[in-house]
């Protein structure tokens, strides 16, 4: 665990921190029954995934993946996706790797819920230009899991000088630990639904308009 007297620095990660950011979501999210069972992949599958999905959201033009960084290592992140997201060929790409690294038959469950996630996490078209939808947030375990307010804070206040006027994201619903991190930071909870045997959430947070003379 890494001293908690260090400076802590926000950033913007770029392709060379894939492997790092990839192993600290592994870590974060090995213990969750529901996205093993909503997204259909194992502890090996589920490894694969980050690695793939960051190689994506890395690249891709319409997705960012802020970080806070102490003494050079990532101890929390946050993947934030916009308009346009993915774009085609990455997400071909993408898909091909992962078929590649985890079988037939997992990419099939996977792409079942990427296609019920899409489905309840659809906005109306007015909105798609306003919308930044957080993709994966989490924390490193050993970190302070106050880390994961203070990232929310900074990427809320970033996309709303950009122009975003709605956060939203999906939730393990049966996590009241989550729903209380949420609400906390602003954001509405709604109701729950049954996603692969599993209840699932959507939040969402209406941003303010930057005030005149503040940058986008």
């Amino acid at each position: 665990m890494l001293p908690e007297t260090a400076p802590i620095r926000f950033l913007a990660l770029n392709a060379s921190h894939r492997q790092a950011v990839a192993t600290i979501a592994h870590a974060a999210f090995r213990d969750s029954p529901f996205y093993a069972q909503t997204l259909g992949l194992d502890e090996s599958a589920f490894s694969h995934y980050w690695e793939e999905f960051f190689e994506l959201a890395l690249r891709d033009p319409n997705a960012t993946v802020y970080a806070l960084e102490r003494d050079g290592e990532i101890v929390a992140a946050l993947a934030l996706a916009f308009d346009g997201f993915p774009s085609i060929w990455l997400a071909v790409r993408f898909l091909t790797r992962l078929l590649l690294r985890i079988g037939f038959a997992k990419l099939v469950t996977y792409v079942r819920f990427a296609l019920k996630y899409e489905r309840v996490m659809r906005r109306p078209a007015r909105e798609h230009g306003l919308e930044a939808r957080g993709l994966w947030l989490f924390v490193e375990p050993s970190a302070d899991s106050r880390l994961g307010s203070r990232l929310v804070r900074e990427v809320t206040e970033l996309v709303r000088l950009r122009g975003k006027l709605l956060n939203t994201g999906f939730i393990d619903a049966s996590n009241r630990a989550l729903i209380a991190f949420y609400r906390r930071n602003g954001f509405r909870v709604l109701p729950s639904f049954e996603l692969s045997g599993m209840r699932a959430g959507r939040i969402e947070r209406w941003l303010s308009p930057p005030a005149a003379g503040q940058g986008r």
